[in-house]
């Protein structure tokens, strides 16, 4: 799905419709500095119709592995994070641009190419812990707080900028948000600096109580800012948002001295992660072959033999790849990211049922795993059971319901069991989340033409044909 910048401009200006003039005075008073002009309620609205226009836009990871391992560390850190409202919603961006952000209503942005500049696992939580302070601080409510009569409109165009950033090209996302600012630029800009800082302070408090050395998090800004002197007038997305100088890393190194610094740096499982990232990151299979052959020659690390193994698979050196997998589950036969590569292996070598074999075991450790329930449902469609995928996809569906990819597969499956009514509600929540509110309600409207609905089900349908007219209303204004 398609659009000018100028179409997704105006998507975004209608999504932020709350925040628009017309709406101003309709807006809840300032209580306490703490609670800001707009409730928690009004927030999770505005980040939910947002969320929307940047899914149909932005080009999202398919990745269930890679995801899995942001979203648990997301949840570990939210954990001891301030935020009263914990309904957040994890948005992972196939980009290998360094960005992340946060936008009210608790959704977090991350882009893959975080992955390329977090050496580590500490400063990846880093900049995961800073952006759940920006939440848990209510920093966007702040600034509508400190101009409440211009701030509106501004905050519409600076989450358009971050949206143009995260879809499109950063120096014009820049240029969105700079002119949106310009009326107020001297006090936006102070303010933006003490919200960076407060953000900084309790991220590092955040990352101690989870177990993380806090230090990471001002490495991590002298790692960004050697990046952005290297790349000259081009610095990552992420710091045209979060600016960092030389006092800020000063400030961070000071105040992470005077907590724990035991915590853990990085970890295995980090590290293969990683090097999964990189290796999808090359977008050329071959060439991922040939970069992580010659790593494992020079240090046969268990990341390196990961990245030859799954690098190995996606360009179709199948013997290869397993040789390499072998040696992995020789060392270490538990775990679950070899398993999971394992099983990636049969299904793209055509062995469903070994796959599926090994997956239902699995998931009867790791119940509602998200890698696996996905893998699993590949394996079923594989041997043509697809109520099987079916099934494990609705159950699924609960604890994923944001998912575009599994609604996606669901409504596939649905089809090829000709269950009619199941294709147009699977349908209906796939175009529900990106937006598309017309074709969701298209579908809605179809699925109670179908003979045979019971009135359990015709009142369900009908029930989110009500909760599609809200979004609309979201969306539209």
């Amino acid at each position: 799905m398609k659009h000018t910048i100028n179409a997704s401009c105006r998507a975004l200006c209608l999504s932020l419709a709350l925040l628009s003039p017309a709406h101003a005075d309709q807006l809840p008073l300032l209580g306490d500095s703490s609670s800001g002009i707009v409730s928690l309620d009004e927030e999770h609205q505005l980040g939910n119709a947002w969320v929307r226009t940047l899914r149909a836009q932005a080009p999202l990871l398919d990745d269930p592995v890679t995801y899995s391992f942001i979203k648990t560390l997301l949840q570990r850190l939210s954990v001891y994070s301030a935020l009263s409202d914990r309904r957040l919603t994890l948005v992972v961006i196939n980009n290998n641009n360094l960005n992340a952000f946060a936008v009210p209503g608790g959704i977090i942005g991350v882009n893959s190419g975080l992955f390329l500049f977090s050496a580590t696992e500490g400063e990846f939580a880093s900049v995961l812990a800073h952006e759940l302070s920006h939440l848990s601080q209510r920093h966007y409510a702040q600034r509508l707080a400190e101009e409440q009569k211009n701030l509106p409109l501004q905050l519409a165009t600076t989450l358009a900028g971050i949206l143009l950033m995260a879809t499109t090209d950063s120096q014009a996302g820049m240029a969105t948000i700079m002119g949106g600012q310009a009326a107020a630029v001297e006090r936006s800009l102070a303010f933006s600096r003490s919200n960076e800082q407060e953000a900084d302070r309790i991220g590092m408090q955040v990352l101690a109580d989870t177990g993380y050395d806090p230090a990471a998090m001002p490495r991590m800004f002298s790692q960004l800012q050697r990046s952005s002197a290297n790349l000259g007038r081009k610095p990552p997305e992420f710091l045209l948002t979060h600016p960092v100088t030389e006092s800020r890393i000063a400030d961070a190194l000071n105040r992470s001295a005077q907590l724990s610094t035991n915590g853990t740096v990085n970890s295995l499982s980090y590290q293969i992660i990683r090097t999964r990232a990189q290796v999808l990151a090359l977008n050329n299979n071959s060439a991922a072959y040939l970069k992580y052959s010659d790593a494992v020659a020079a240090d046969p690390s268990v990341a390196n033999r990961y990245g030859l193994a799954f690098s190995a698979l996606r360009s179709r050196h199948l013997p290869q790849a397993q040789q390499q997998l072998d040696l992995l589950l020789k060392q270490a036969p538990d775990r679950l990211n070899f398993q999971l590569l394992q099983a990636e292996l049969w299904l793209v070598a055509g062995q469903p049922e070994q796959a599926s074999q090994q997956l239902q075991q699995l998931l009867e450790l790791y119940p509602g795993n998200h890698p696996i329930t996905m893998l699993l449902a590949k394996a079923y469609h594989q041997q043509g059971a697809q109520q099987q995928v079916v099934d494990l996809l609705q159950q699924h569906s609960r604890a994923y319901p944001d998912d575009t990819q599994l609604w996606y597969q669901l409504a596939e499956a649905n089809g090829l069991i000709n269950d009619i009514t199941g294709v147009h509600l699977a349908r209906s929540e796939y175009f529900l989340l990106i937006g598309a509110v017309v074709k969701a309600k298209q579908h809605l409207q179809l699925a109670l033409k179908q003979p045979g609905i019971g009135e359990h089900q015709r009142a369900l349908i009908e029930q989110r044909l009500k909760d599609t007219e809200q979004i609309r209303k979201s969306l539209e204004g």
